[in-house]
């Protein structure tokens, strides 16, 4: 299990290459819908990131942040992208 300090400095979107922290810092800081909050973030049309984002994004509605459940959101996204890759090779 990781510490909120640790998820906090996870690279949530390669695109934008931003973090959890700064995801957060972003969301909170608009009131705009989450696709157009998302691409502060993303700085693309992309969908990689997105199941982690939109997570984040609710919870920042809710003022409550479950760090696990991100942090477990961007393993998969990580590792679906591994397998993607291998699968190339």
């Amino acid at each position: 299990m990781r510490t909120k300090e640790e998820v906090l400095g996870i690279e949530i979107c390669e695109c934008g290459e931003k973090d959890v922290a700064q995801a957060i810092e972003t969301f909170q800081g608009t009131s705009l819908p989450f696709k157009k909050a998302k691409k502060l973030v993303t700085e693309c049309n992309k969908t990689c990131c997105r199941a982690a984002l939109l997570k984040l994004y609710d919870m920042n509605q809710f003022g409550s942040f479950d760090y696990e459940e991100i942090a477990q959101l961007i393993d998969k996204r990580i590792e679906r992208m591994r397998r993607l890759v291998e699968g190339e090779n």
